[in-house]
């Protein structure tokens, strides 16, 4: 069930997105004092002030779950992008990007894991293996319509550039012989 803050959420068009996680080991860090795959996305949607929720349906255990969930959400009118984070097989993404209206992409947490990238035919995934580029990528979807998503990129863009003159300068001055 889609709670009503984000249902509200969803039918402003502003952009959102659903974290799909095929099971809660995706919320367990790898190793000690790291941070679990689902925690490093949703990091990643926050830096860009992106709402979002976090589901586990398993696409091989529970397909009828995870359809009627993505029904329930395509039966909403507004902009919805489904993150589909599953290792081994990866039959999440493609049931992920075969039912849902929105933009599905596939961040496994086992990357390099190239099961994603070869779905059925009528199934469409976009495939980042970095968990922190992912916001990035849903504020790109997203930045035409809503000005939010467009400054935030620009600001991250100019930071980013900014950075690399003030490393310009630095590494020029270090190393020079005359």
């Amino acid at each position: 069930m889609i709670d009503k803050k984000f249902n509200e959420h969803i039918k402003s068009n502003t952009g959102c997105a659903v974290i799909f996680a095929g099971s809660g080991s995706d919320d367990k860090p790898k190793a000690e004092g790291e941070k679990s795959h689902i925690e490093k996305i949703a990091e990643s949607l926050e830096k860009y002030d992106i709402s979002y929720r976090v589901r586990i349906c398993s696409a091989h255990k529970q397909p009828e779950k995870l359809t009627r969930i993505i029904n329930e959400y395509n039966g909403l009118s507004g902009l919805v992008a489904f993150i589909a984070v599953a290792g081994g097989t990866d039959a999440l993404s493609g049931e992920l990007s075969y039912h849902a209206l929105g933009p599905v992409i596939s961040c496994p947490p086992d990357a390099p894991n190239d099961s994603c990238l070869n779905n059925p035919p009528g199934s469409s995934n976009a495939y980042i293996a970095k968990p922190a580029n992912v916001g990035r990528f849903v504020a790109q979807i997203y930045a035409g319509i809503n000005p939010k998503y467009k400054n935030l990129l620009e600001k991250d863009k100019e930071a980013k550039i900014q950075a690399l003159e003030a490393d310009d300068a630095g590494i020029n001055q270090k190393y020079r012989r005359d």
